[in-house]
C-alpha cells in the first residue's frame, strides 16, 4: 500500500512520466487554526474557492510580470543556472542564499516516508536532509555533471537502468507539469500553507532535472532576477 501511495505522489509530482524554515520551518507544523480534513472527505477545492485562487494568482502574475527585467535579470539562463550549480559545488551558502527570493523563500521537497514534506527555507545553512540530517551540501555528492541541455519535455520515468529516466543527462524544460501538480494538498499542512505553496508553484517557469541523482530545481523570473522556488529531493524508483 506505501508503495502504491508513493508511486502516485511521485506521479502528482511529474516524477513518474505523467506529463501531465529563517532558518528552516517544517511543513507539516500545525501551528495555525484551520478546520481538519475528516477521513474520507473530498479534496477537490470547491467552486469559491478555485475562482478565489485563480484572482489571486492573477494579481500576483501581473505584479512580477510588469516588472521591468534589469540588470542579470536579462542574462541567459545558463549562464545563470552555472553560476547556481557552483554555489552547491564550492558549498557556498552565502552565494546561494542570494538566489532565494526574501519574500516567498525556498521550499524543499522530501520524502522522509510515504508523505513528501515541504519544508520551508530562507538560509540553507539551518536546512537538514531527512537522509541522515546532513547538510543540504551534501547532495553534491549526487549532483554532478550537468552539462544543461534545453528540451521541449522531460524524460520521463521509467525504473530501468541505472538512472531510472528514459534519458540520461541534465535537462531545462517549461515548468509546466511541476505547475500543474497537487502533491501539497496531500501532505498535512494547514489550508493557509497549502495555498500559499500552490499559489508559488505556479510562478515557476523552468525545471531543471538531473537524471543521475533524480534531482529536480525549479526557478522562477522575479522582479528581474532568477530565483530557486523548489528544490525536489525525491528519488524515484526508491520505494
Amino acid at each position: 500500500m506505501k508503495k502504491t501511495l508513493y508511486a502516485f505522489l511521485l506521479c502528482s509530482l511529474g516524477l513518474a512520466g505523467c506529463q501531465t524554515k529563517t532558518s528552516t520551518e517544517t511543513a507539516t507544523s500545525g501551528t495555525e487554526t484551520t478546520p481538519a480534513t475528516t477521513p474520507g472527505s473530498s479534496m477537490r477545492p470547491s467552486p469559491e474557492a478555485t475562482v478565489l485562487q485563480q484572482d489571486t494568482l492573477n494579481a500576483v502574475q501581473d505584479e512580477t510580470v510588469k516588472k521591468p527585467a534589469t540588470g542579470n535579470a536579462t542574462s541567459d539562463f545558463g549562464v545563470f543556472f552555472r553560476n547556481f550549480e557552483k554555489t552547491i559545488q564550492q558549498e557556498d551558502a552565502q552565494a546561494f542564499n542570494q538566489y532565494i527570493d526574501p519574500a516567498r523563500g525556498l521550499y524543499i521537497i522530501d520524502t522522509p516516508g510515504a508523505m513528501p514534506q515541504f519544508t520551508h527555507v530562507q538560509d540553507i545553512r539551518q536546512y537538514k536532509r531527512f537522509y541522515q540530517n546532513l547538510p543540504f551540501f551534501t547532495i553534491k555528492e549526487y549532483f554532478k555533471s550537468c552539462d544543461l541541455q534545453p528540451i521541449a519535455t522531460l524524460p520521463k520515468v521509467t525504473c530501468e537502468g541505472e538512472d531510472a529516466y528514459a534519458q540520461k543527462g541534465c535537462f531545462v524544460a517549461d515548468a509546466v507539469a511541476f505547475r500543474k501538480n497537487t502533491a501539497v494538498q496531500y501532505t498535512e499542512l494547514p489550508a493557509a500553507q497549502k495555498k500559499t505553496i500552490a499559489l508559488t508553484q505556479l510562478l515557476v517557469t523552468k525545471t531543471v532535472l538531473h537524471t543521475a541523482s533524480g534531482f529536480k530545481f525549479h526557478f522562477a523570473q522575479i522582479e528581474g532576477q532568477w530565483r530557486v522556488l523548489f528544490i525536489d529531493l525525491m528519488i524515484p524508483c526508491s520505494a
